[in-house]
């Protein structure tokens, strides 16, 4: 059976009898006196089912619109699965099933959001279990420098409880670290550098005295969001052990080194003086092995000396002359000292200067012998008749130094540890050229001691490329002496 629409009601219960009403009302008019009373009434009984019908209609809208508010108020309640009948006029029906249609979807959703803010929620829980697991202290800095997040080793390691951090004004945490590091002068600096990378990582050294001595390499990274810089993270890595192992490494370095170099000095001295004054009368192969003997103790002092500077250089205790210096005529110094050892093998040293650079504020002993190892291991490392390249420039960051060799170039997966102690490329090179293996600490010590930075790129079209940069000076500056 088909569904009648509320029109249908409406025509058939409202506007029928009054249309009868009407015509009984005119027909009244025209009619005879014998029929006016039947007549009369007809139109009566008409506008009596008029009124009858138009209650019904308004009493039938109310009670629909109740139910329809009481099932809007559930799902405002958050109770979706209300449901309004679809059955009656086609009208209200299809209002019914629109409503319990928008019900549907709206508990669709709701159920989707309880879902993510669930995963959410364990995501959250994953995460401070991780975190809190970490043997490193993390904290996170918004973009703000508020910190939103914080691990538990991190409250041990900076001597701060967890309410400290996440209850505290930043400002006043930053307060409590400074007051307990070994450099309170400068702690606000170390820190500012951190948040000025916006976009890379740093790294660098916080030494806290209270509660106990702590050593903490402090490592950050930017946070991003959408490639919008949202904070940044920090890591704090107890190096404590290291540390104090790394400075009875030294002090053990630096007494030994001293302990051997006047014995060494000695039996050096003796030999130059036995060949000296008796070589000629000794028999061919005496004579040969105490030049032998004299050569390894050379080497053993050029050793001890570049440990016992590498030891002074790391403590702080090597002494400067600091000057105003060009760069170009330290250049051409180095590389006419050079060509001693690089003629003999056909090499040649070719300089790239500009006619103007900035003066550098350095130890003119300290960067010639900086330029001294790196020409020294570019003329070692490459083969007889090679080309090197000794090349200045003006960058943002300073005077820039690169030395382009033609050598068999470097591992990458050396790179990193070539400027360590000892550290030499391969086997096969170690006894084609020999050394100490502490040329490029050393090197890099001082760049580092002047306020510079050095590096290693793989050389164009080969061999290797070592790029030291030292800060340039604007204006001209007095000479300086210090001690680094």
């Amino acid at each position: 059976m088909a569904r009648r629409s509320l029109r249908a009601w409406l025509l058939g219960g409202l506007v029928a009898p009054i249309g009868v009403a009407a015509i009984s009302s005119v027909a009244l008019i025209a009619a005879p006196p014998a029929w006016s009373r039947t007549l009369a009434l007809v139109a009566l009984a008409a506008e009596i089912l008029a009124c009858a019908t138009a209650h019904a209609v308004y009493r039938h809208l109310t009670d629909h619109l109740a139910v329809v508010v009481s099932a809007v108020r559930q799902f405002a309640g958050g109770r979706f699965d209300a449901r309004l009948d679809e059955t009656g006029p086609r009208e209200t029906a299809a209002f019914n099933a629109a409503i319990n249609a928008v019900a549907r979807s709206v508990a669709a959703h709701d159920k989707q959001q309880t879902e993510a803010l669930d995963e959410a929620a364990r995501q959250r829980d994953r995460f401070h279990a991780i975190i809190n697991a970490a043997s490193d202290g993390l904290i996170f800095y918004d973009a703000r420098r508020n910190v939103i997040a914080a691990n538990k080793r991190c409250g041990e390691l900076l001597g701060l409880t967890m309410h400290d951090l996440f209850h505290e004004p930043t400002a006043m945490l930053e307060i409590d670290v400074q007051a307990r590091c070994d450099a309170p002068d400068t702690y606000q600096a170390r820190l500012e550098a951190h948040f000025a990378h916006e976009r890379t990582a740093y790294q660098d050294q916080l030494v806290l005295l209270r509660p106990r001595r702590r050593v903490l390499r402090r490592y950050s990274c930017p946070a991003l969001n959408h490639g919008q810089a949202a904070g940044r993270v920090f890591t704090c890595t107890d190096v404590t052990a290291e540390s104090d192992l790394e400075q009875m490494k030294s002090e053990f370095v630096s007494m030994a080194s001293h302990e051997l170099r006047t014995p060494l000095t000695s039996i050096h001295g003796a030999l130059q003086l036995a060949l000296m004054a008796s070589g000629d009368l000794l028999p061919a192969e005496d004579r040969e092995l105490l030049q032998i003997s004299l050569a390894s103790t050379e080497r053993m002092v050029r050793l001890v000396n570049d440990l016992l500077d590498l030891s002074k250089i790391e403590a702080g205790r090597m002494l400067t002359d600091r000057q105003l210096l060009d760069v170009r005529p330290l250049v051409d110094e180095a590389t006419r000292a050079m060509q001693g050892m690089a003629g003999p093998r056909r090499i040649r040293i070719v300089t790239e200067c500009p006619a103007t650079l900035p003066r550098v504020a350095g130890d003119h002993d300290h960067l010639l012998r900086v330029l001294a190892n790196l020409l020294s291991n570019a003329v070692k490392y490459s083969p007889e008749g090679a080309e090197l390249r000794v090349r200045t420039d003006l960058t943002p960051d300073g005077v820039e130094v690169t030395v382009q060799d033609q050598g068999p170039g470097i591992p990458p997966d050396q790179m990193d540890k070539l400027f360590k102690p000892f550290c030499r490329v391969g086997a096969q090179e170690r006894q084609m050229t020999g050394g100490t293996g502490l040329g490029l600490a050393i090197s890099r010590a001082i760049v580092e001691q002047h306020g510079g930075r050095i590096r290693v790129e793989p050389g164009t079209p080969g061999g290797s490329r070592f790029i030291f940069v030292l800060p340039a000076l604007a204006e001209p500056a007095e000479d300086q002496r210090a001690v680094a």
